[in-house]
């Protein structure tokens, strides 16, 4: 399952994802990871989830994002979340295409190891592709 928190930057999208984030950590069971770009929140998040500053590998664009994504689960195979913070940010661009490829990619991966993915996206909602807007929450 894939979903986005889509809105112009500066909208809230980062401490929604946080407010969940601290809900499901308290769910023993779950796996978490979150994803960033750069070292911005990790006073804010609980030790219980596994941070990553992506800025620290050498992660360039859509598919190397999702190759990322696919390795961490080939290594750690029982993770339950995944948060993506900045998704710009993280592949360097804001090609609408690129971004409906990723997102049907990682829907599959996501699928495929019965993980879920929520990524923020700094964007009018209004103005996204049918096929992103089809996994923005309303």
């Amino acid at each position: 399952m894939v979903e986005a928190i889509v809105g112009m930057k500066g909208s809230g999208k980062t401490p929604i994802m946080l407010e969940e984030i601290a809900v499901e950590a308290e769910v023993p069971s779950n796996n978490i990871i979150f994803i960033e770009y750069g070292r911005r929140l990790d006073r804010l998040i609980t030790h219980k989830v596994r941070l990553i500053d992506i800025t620290e590998y050498p992660v360039r664009g859509y598919d190397g994002l999702l190759a990322f994504l696919a390795g961490l689960n080939a290594k750690d195979y029982d993770i339950t979340h995944i948060y993506i913070d900045s998704i710009s940010s993280i592949v360097g661009n804001e090609d609408m295409d690129g971004l409906t490829r990723f997102i049907a990619d990682v829907e599959r991966l996501a699928a495929q190891v019965q993980v879920k993915v929520t990524l923020t996206i700094s964007h009018e909602p209004e103005s996204l592709p049918d096929a992103i807007q089809a996994y923005a929450r309303k």
